[in-house]
């Protein structure tokens, strides 16, 4: 008879840790869920991320072009400028 209590007890032991490891494996599946899904969405927001980057480096290049717009402007309209006068003396050296 002590034999079969002590079988029981064991049992029952037993039992309960099972349902404790169940309930763990469970915590842990949704866990895993979780930790997936961050994954995904961390996935996600560097393709973002990315994106964003190609996209500020294009408007900074396009500022870039528009920043050095006037300067070409300036020369050119300088070299207009020194290229008339240039003309002008050689034109009023040859009459």
């Amino acid at each position: 008879m002590a034999d079969q209590e002590a079988v029981s007890v064991a049992i029952a032991r037993m039992e309960e840790q099972i349902k404790q490891l169940d309930r763990r494996m469970g915590s842990l599946e949704k866990l895993t869920e979780t930790v997936n899904s961050l994954a995904l969405s961390v996935k996600e927001l560097a393709a973002s991320i990315k994106q964003t980057d190609d996209n500020v480096e294009e408007i900074k290049s396009q500022v870039i072009e528009l920043h050095d717009k006037p300067a070409k402007r300036w020369d050119t309209i300088v070299t207009a400028i020194i290229t008339a006068v240039i003309g002008l003396i050689i034109g009023s050296i040859i009459k």
